[in-house]
């Protein structure tokens, strides 16, 4: 698949650059990605070279993980990180990470609406899964501000750091769900 731009409001989604090393290696060097994330640690700048280099485009061109940059505006800085995880015909996965002076203005709902949006009325999927370690109730947050129903306390899919499953919180968006809130959530 080649790589495409998506827009939410004054957000870009584009693919991350080489320009944006520097940014990706300082915001996945902060403690909470150590705690919440499967990203290695401690968090390099070699690490940050290879997601751009390496693995964002392999992703694309398999069509398996289409992973993009957000940012405000055309030529902005990056502020952060979605992808969408192929998991079959009928769903993906949701992955999203935003840099710590970024949080707190509702970015994250606008690219996870539109990533999820663009998943289900043009990307084929019937589903958007979305999960995160128990605890990350900044991540819980997001996924219930942009529609996703909660679906419990289950293990992983995607497995930790070291390979392991992790006792999770799930949630799904179908195709037919409206981006409101829903209730049931642990918050």
């Amino acid at each position: 698949m080649i790589p495409f731009a998506l827009r939410a409001g004054e957000l870009l989604l584009d693919s991350p650059t080489r320009d944006d090393v520097e940014a990706i290696t300082g915001y996945c060097s902060e403690p909470l990605f150590e705690r919440f994330m499967t990203t290695p640690w401690p968090y390099t700048r070699a690490h940050a070279e290879r997601f751009v280099d390496r693995i964002v485009p392999d992703g694309w061109a398999s069509g398996r993980e289409l992973t993009w940059a957000i940012r405000e505006g055309d030529g902005g800085p990056l502020l952060g990180a979605i992808c969408l995880r192929d998991r079959g015909p009928e769903a993906a996965d949701l992955g999203f990470w935003l840099g710590a002076p970024h949080r707190g203005r509702g970015l994250m709902k606008a690219a996870v609406t539109a990533v999820s949006r663009w998943a289900l009325d043009l990307g084929g999927w019937q589903r958007v899964l979305w999960e995160t370690q128990l605890g990350n109730v900044a991540s819980a947050s997001v996924a219930r501000a942009a529609g996703f129903r909660f679906l419990g306390e289950d293990p992983s899919h995607v497995p930790g750091r070291h390979g392991e499953p992790v006792p999770s919180w799930h949630g799904e968006l179908g195709a037919a769900d409206s981006s409101s809130p829903k209730t049931g959530w642990p918050l």
